[in-house]
């Protein structure tokens, strides 16, 4: 039997994680080996801990330290402990900005038990979860020079400047690149279709997985 991968829950209300923490440990074979009430919490207890986690299961909104400043402590600390984030936020411009910061993958607190399991799967065995299904992007082999052959110089171009920090626009990226908006139009179908992506957000989350760019320091 392999072993239980190891989960550390943070959210600042109690009755939530107990039953967090029941359902996640029935869902597979995961074991719960502590929780947080915040990420402050989490980050001073750091050095005590005798357990490296495979994952940790994060609020976004926590009173003292949330999920957003968290993650870039972790991050500053050189700790690269996987987060799944719960959130209620749906902005998509907001979901890209915390892939970008280092989050492994985001859920709504609507989720089902099923979706739950699935998030924590695909981050423990691809590195990455997002709710849409782009499944040909997330499970190629590691090898991503290779994946990436499939992508041409100008579609990765493309795919550096819909993750810029200016967040700039079709009509902009059009400019930037000297071709017309139906040319970028273009890139964005083909990388959808090659990769089974269907948001801007996919293509931020595969650009990060593929080393396109890099996350925000």
């Amino acid at each position: 039997m392999p072993e239980k991968a190891n989960i550390i829950l943070v959210d600042d209300h109690t009755v939530v994680r107990k039953g967090l923490r029941s359902l996640i440990e029935r869902l597979g074979n995961y074991e719960v080996v502590a929780e947080y009430d915040n990420g402050k919490d989490l980050i001073e207890a750091l050095p005590q801990l005798d357990i490296v986690p495979d994952l940790v299961v994060m609020d976004l909104e926590m009173p003292v330290m949330g999920g957003r400043e968290t993650v870039k402590e972790l991050k500053r600390r050189g700790i690269t402990y996987p987060v799944l984030v719960l959130t209620l936020e749906t902005d998509e411009s907001k979901i890209i900005e915390l892939f970008k910061s280092g989050i492994r993958g985001y859920l709504p607190k609507s989720a089902t038990a099923e979706v739950l399991r699935k998030a924590i799967n695909d981050v423990l065995t691809t590195g990455y979860y997002h709710d849409e299904i782009f499944a040909k992007a997330m499970t190629y082999e590691a090898e991503s020079d290779a994946n990436m052959l499939h992508a041409t110089e100008r579609e990765k171009e493309f795919l550096r400047l819909v993750c810029s920090a200016e967040e700039p626009t079709y009509e902009q990226i059009a400019q930037q690149m000297e071709v017309s908006r139906r040319t970028v139009d273009g890139y964005r179908e083909s990388l959808f279709t090659k990769f089974n992506i269907k948001s801007k957000t996919g293509l931020v989350l595969f650009a990060i997985k593929y080393g396109i760019v890099k996350l925000d320091s």
